[in-house]
């Protein structure tokens, strides 16, 4: 039965006797120029230059068990094709294999290994016994050790495969502990968020309520309850969004949304920090605000988390600059600071989860290494790409390329139609 492949190139594999007699057409990439039809003789399609050397080739398979790298001619309807072939004994029939070299009939051993084709062990026997006939040849061995090469080559090979085999369904069964992994934990931190919630509520209504009739001491405990209790409640909102992630349940709610609202929001939530650090936070629009289709919820996560670690990261008396712009493809966020900079080293881990660089901040301000693994996570999802730019000492450099949505918003349809109705011009 012959068989499809996405595979393209000149080739075909048959099973024949050992007479030459087609059998089986496993695949043909030569349907239009060798249409060939089971029972006839595989030398009919030779020409008479090749016939002599397809003899002597079936007598070597025949004889060896392989053979490799055999130039034959091919009669084509409109042309002379040379191909490569090999071939390897099966049972009383003979595998055929012919391609432009020996590199193409690697790709077809690959394309049927993907398959999960019978026919990909015969093909691997082709190539090994070629292989264990080359290492006799230049070794200078006996012939008779050829055998037992072959053999000790095979075994190996069986090896190896059967632990390839091992540490794949090893690689599926961590995969579905992880998985259940992250949804035990992903349950066991929603049940902390309520009460961890309920406590910095509570302690909020205190510091309004009663702060004027307590002492420094109880002011500053009930100030440390209350942060505490904030950071643990970003802690678990951050796992949970990583376990909705590992999980595959990151859900995007998209709409058109003017980005520059989005940029001019967030600096305005970190700009308060910034003043206290003296650190200058200042915004760049390039050519228009870009209107593009996110989720406005998980981009403020990102900007707030960009800008925030810019924040985080950066000395009294030094500048942060975001700068927005678009062109007809995509749109780019930037934010540069002139921090410490992170290290090549941390430039491979700080997008990994629970990673984070070694470089301190500034203030003492602390984080659990899930921000950027969460950030780049979420531009993904929106078809986009992060890069960073940095070095110790120097700063660093976060972009964001977003894809642009094409659609046009009302007002720009309403724009572009009055641009239309004033560039016409009565004949």
């Amino acid at each position: 039965m012959e068989t499809d492949s996405n595979t393209k190139g000149r080739g075909f594999i048959i099973r024949c006797t050992q007479e030459g007699i087609i059998k089986d057409i496993i695949r043909n990439e030569l349907k239009q120029e060798l249409p060939f039809d089971p029972e006839e003789n595989i030398h009919y399609y030779l020409d008479h230059q090749s016939l002599i050397d397809h003899k002597r080739f079936f007598a070597q398979v025949r004889e060896s068990g392989a053979g490799l790298a055999w130039q034959l001619n091919l009669k084509g309807k409109e042309e002379t094709m040379a191909l490569t072939f090999a071939a390897v004994l099966e049972e009383e029939d003979l595998l055929v294999v012919a391609a432009e070299n020996v590199d193409k009939i690697l790709d077809y051993y690959e394309d049927l290994i993907k398959r999960n084709s019978p026919y990909a062990n015969k093909i691997r026997d082709i190539i090994q016994r070629s292989f264990t006939r080359n290492i006799i040849r230049n070794s200078g061995l006996p012939k008779n050790a050829e055998i037992e090469t072959y053999h000790g080559i095979s075994t190996i090979n069986n090896q190896l495969t059967n632990v390839q085999r091992a540490l794949t369904k090893k690689n599926i069964e961590l995969k579905r502990i992880d998985e259940q992994k992250n949804e035990y934990l992903g349950m066991a931190v929603h049940d902390l968020r309520n009460p961890i919630g309920t406590i910095m509520g509570y302690s909020e209504i205190l510091k309004e309520e009663i702060e004027k009739n307590l002492n420094d001491e109880q002011k500053e405990m009930l100030d440390l309850i209350y942060s505490s209790s904030e950071y643990m409640l970003k802690i678990i909102d951050d796992f949970l969004d990583v376990s909705k992630i590992q999980l595959g349940n990151l859900k995007l709610d998209k709409s058109l949304v003017n980005l520059e609202e989005l940029v001019k929001q967030n600096i305005s939530i970190n700009l308060i920090v910034a003043q206290q650090k003296d650190i200058n936070l200042e915004y760049i629009l390039i050519g228009e605000a870009p209107v593009v289709m996110v989720d406005p919820g998980k981009m403020n996560q990102v900007l707030n988390n960009l800008i925030g670690n810019s924040v985080k990261f950066s000395p009294s008396q030094s500048s942060i600059t975001v700068t927005l712009s678009s062109d007809y493809e995509k749109v780019m966020m930037e934010v540069a600071d002139e921090g410490l900079g992170i290290s090549m080293e941390d430039k491979e881990k700080i997008f990994n989860s629970y990673q984070q660089a070694e470089t301190k901040s500034t203030n003492g301000e602390k984080g659990e290494g899930l921000g950027l693994a969460i950030v780049k996570k979420i531009i993904k999802g929106h078809g986009g790409v992060i890069q960073v730019q940095s070095e110790e000492g120097k700063g660093s450099r976060f972009t964001v390329w977003l894809p642009k949505d094409r659609r046009k918003t009302d007002k720009e349809q309403d724009l572009s139609e009055i641009k239309a109705m004033s560039d016409t011009r009565p004949i």
